[in-house]
């Protein structure tokens, strides 16, 4: 990074994408394009470019700086990172204890296009994969779906007995509509809280009606409650749409197939994120 006032450093950074004309930022989807491009890299790089968001800093001119607690290391950052607005800035960060004031920089995060906040202790040190004790993640709590199971994948391995990953939809009008995949928040033991991958190939299995391989098709009948991070478009599947990071909460044997989310919804869930309204 020729921008940074340093030799050797570590930075802990994040490379966001915007829209040129408004400027707003995006989902990393809008600009997943410039990964591992090989053809007009520089066309991409305009239609899609990114803000190098640098949030702190490990390592500087030789010196280890993990266990330095973070307000030292932000001013070490806040040195050697300049303000280059769309190009590279130290993360915006604000210090209160006002409830209202910390209310009103996280909603002006939001209507920007960010998924929220990182509340970070000021005395902690940089412990790298844990956020327990040293910083919180704030973001909108996300209106669970209730959607149904039109598919499923035999797993692998220890797992090749059971029926391990769903495929989801919602409703439109006469029709059901795929929205994703979901493989996360089912348990493999049976002493453990919650719905068992062996359960769910049991309610499932009766209801194939083809199978390809590990692929299976099953009638719409299973529904499951889903919680999931955001809601993105998606040409993927026939929806539109994709669910990031869903994971099941409950089966829910008290819904029938009419009772399943919408489409209709899921748009408007999905205009009411990162400030699309």
């Amino acid at each position: 990074m020729k921008k940074v006032k340093a030799k050797s450093f570590i930075l802990d950074a994040e490379a966001v994408g915007f829209d040129p004309k408004t400027k707003k930022y995006l989902p990393f989807q809008k600009i997943s394009q410039r990964v591992k491009r090989k053809y007009d890299i520089e066309k991409v790089a305009l239609e899609f470019p990114v803000e190098v968001n640098v949030f702190d800093i490990i390592f500087l001119e030789g010196k280890n700086l993990i266990n330095e607690p973070f307000e030292e290391r932000r001013k070490l950052l806040e040195k050697i990172v300049p303000v280059l607005d769309k190009k590279i800035v130290p993360a915006r960060k604000f210090v209160t204890d006002s409830e209202e004031t910390a209310k009103k920089f996280y909603e002006d995060s939001l209507s920007s296009g960010n998924e929220g906040l990182m509340a970070k202790k000021m005395d902690a040190p940089y412990k790298p994969g844990s956020r327990v004790g040293y910083m919180l993640k704030l973001k909108p709590t996300m209106e669970t779906l209730d959607l149904v199971i039109v598919a499923a994948e035999w797993g692998e391995g220890k797992r090749s007995s059971w029926l391990t990953s769903y495929t989801l939809a919602c409703k439109s009008v006469d029709e059901l509509l795929e929205i994703g995949k979901l493989g996360t928040g089912i348990k493999e033991k049976e002493d453990s809280e919650g719905v068992t991958f062996t359960y769910m190939t049991e309610i499932l299995q009766p209801l194939i009606i083809e199978q390809k391989g590990k692929e299976i098709k099953v009638k719409p009948k299973i529904i499951i409650e889903v919680k999931y991070e955001e809601i993105q478009a998606s040409p993927t599947y026939s929806s539109g749409f994709a669910l990031r990071f869903p994971r099941m909460v409950r089966v829910r044997d008290d819904k029938g197939i009419d009772d399943v989310s919408s489409l209709k919804d899921i748009k408007k869930s999905y205009e009411k994120q990162r400030g699309r309204s």
